[in-house]
């Protein structure tokens, strides 16, 4: 995709975002200086929202707001895109002529919206939209963010991360960032952030952003292991539900009732550790590899019991 392109369809969602949060808040004039283009061009991008189905109006003073609310019904009916309505529109995909590389693109755009939609409400309200529009303004000006009051897991400690973000995934949970101060390339969860700063100063490690792999248990890393469980009903709906990316590594097992779950994951198994020491009475068997047999081992040993 062309940068101009890019920019192009990221502005347009920032208007739709000012109007939903801030109705008849804004008008032509201060969009376009919000968004560094011309009133002409935010004129076009009301148009562009219009003939995608959005009503909108603007009041005595030019302002302007949805009508009806349109665009938030569309959002709840996100929210109710189904497991069932993800298999049809599966279906329809495959019943396309030859498989193509379009079909796998088409499915995993289906497969990334309703992942987000598995997140939950919480992340579908305002303060989590509003952490990812910043943190995507800050991508696409290649500015610096201060993250304010993120609680970390890690240190067991709640400050703020001065850092470039520029990698933002929604469906992960997870912004991948150089951090300013420790020049280091880290991530953080986004539902761990308190709020996002957006800061004048300019990117000035951009050489250092390399995007790494995020396996389905939200872990950060390019040292991967590729690995395969065989999952009961109830261990299949517990992996899931926790962590929903991991839908689109499962396929059903020749054993009717059970489920094989093969992806490559961090090398240290974090996170999977955790899933099978808590969940594993409910089904679930270690294929491959040996190793994470061996990590696991380690662990309850350790736990002395």
């Amino acid at each position: 995709m062309k940068e101009a392109e890019y920019t192009s369809r990221t502005r347009v969602v920032r208007v739709l975002r000012a109007l939903i949060e801030h109705p008849y808040g804004y008008t032509k004039q201060q969009l376009a200086e919000k968004n560094g283009v011309s009133r002409d061009t935010i004129t076009g991008d009301l148009q562009a929202i219009e003939s995608a189905g959005f009503i909108w109006r603007s009041d005595g003073k030019f302002r302007y707001a949805f009508v009806e609310d349109k665009p938030l019904k569309q959002l709840q009916d996100l929210l109710h895109f189904s497991e069932e309505d993800q298999v049809l529109l599966h279906q329809a995909i495959d019943s396309l002529p030859a498989t193509t590389e379009r079909q796998q693109k088409l499915k995993a755009k289906l497969n990334a919206l309703y992942d987000f939609r598995q997140l939950g409400h919480a992340y579908l309200r305002k303060p989590y939209l509003t952490k990812v529009d910043l943190l995507l303004q800050a991508q696409s000006e290649r500015k610096q963010v201060v993250l304010e009051g993120y609680r970390s897991s890690n240190s067991n400690t709640i400050s703020d991360r001065h850092v470039e973000p520029f990698h933002i995934s929604p469906p992960d949970d997870t912004v991948q960032t150089f951090d300013v101060d420790k020049r280091t390339v880290n991530h953080f969860r986004i539902s761990r952030i308190g709020r996002v700063k957006l800061l004048d100063e300019a990117w000035q490690y951009s050489g250092h952003h390399n995007i790494r792999h995020t396996d389905p248990f939200r872990i950060v890393g390019n040292n991967q292991i590729m690995v395969h469980l065989r999952l009961g009903l109830g261990a299949y709906n517990e992996l899931i539900e926790r962590f929903p990316v991991a839908k689109g590594h499962i396929e059903p097992a020749h054993e009717e009732g059970f489920y094989d779950f093969q992806c490559p994951v961090n090398d240290r198994f974090l996170g999977l550790s955790n899933f099978i020491l808590g969940f594993y009475h409910q089904g679930i068997e270690i294929v491959a590899p040996e190793s994470l047999k061996e990590h696991l081992r380690r662990e309850v040993s350790g736990m002395g019991f």
